[in-house]
């Protein structure tokens, strides 16, 4: 038993897939009033995924797996992560700060919360990421007022070359399926950030 756990430890892993390169870049607010831009994080290991601030789905499974990402990598130097908004006339920088803050997650961590104009972010999730489309709910299907777009809630894993490399739905209606890829998701980031080959 304890042979086989060290072998399993010392194995080589297995390359994760390569899936399409990212060659759409975007041009964003952060929380704090900067212009970013996804290019400028060329050279780390990237997660990304949509935020709603007031989403009644999954957008708080996905948060949460993102702050313990950040927690476990976020000290690293090579990692990062952006939360891009779904509704950018409601979440707005202030708003997306104030959310960030109630998360605890710290100006300096590398971790971006943005906003702008619908169309560029939305683009640049399903043209870049390779997201499904966000849709709007029909009034009648809303579950509060505030219910407003179906988004796409997995979370999508970039490697340091701009390649993506996985997709995650952290949040699924069958919890052993969401427990896999949580665990994937940590397991695979961190191959990604200790081994630049991977």
């Amino acid at each position: 038993m304890l042979m086989g756990k060290l072998m399993d430890a010392t194995a080589p892993k297995p390359r994760l897939p390569e899936i399409h390169e990212v060659t759409v870049d975007l041009e964003a607010t952060e929380r704090d009033g900067r212009t970013v831009r996804f290019s400028d994080l060329r050279g780390k290991v990237v997660v990304c995924a949509y935020i709603y601030t007031v989403c009644p789905h999954g957008c708080a499974a996905v948060m949460e797996e993102m702050k313990k990402l950040n927690e476990a990598l976020g000290q690293t130097g090579e990692f990062h992560q952006a939360s891009i908004s779904v509704v950018p006339e409601r979440d707005t920088p202030e708003m997306l700060a104030a959310y960030a803050a109630a998360l605890n997650v710290g100006e300096n961590d590398p971790w971006w919360f943005v906003s702008g104009d619908q169309a560029p972010l939305w683009n640049f999730m399903t043209e870049g990421l390779g997201l499904q489309k966000a849709e709007p709910i029909p009034e009648d299907e809303r579950v509060n007022p505030l219910d407003l777009y179906e988004h796409d809630l997995r979370v999508v894993l970039i490697d340091r070359k701009g390649m993506v490399r996985g997709y995650y739905s952290v949040f699924h209606p069958q919890q052993e399926i969401a427990d896999l890829m949580r665990e994937k998701l940590n397991k695979d980031a961190r191959q990604l950030v200790e081994d630049p080959d991977a």
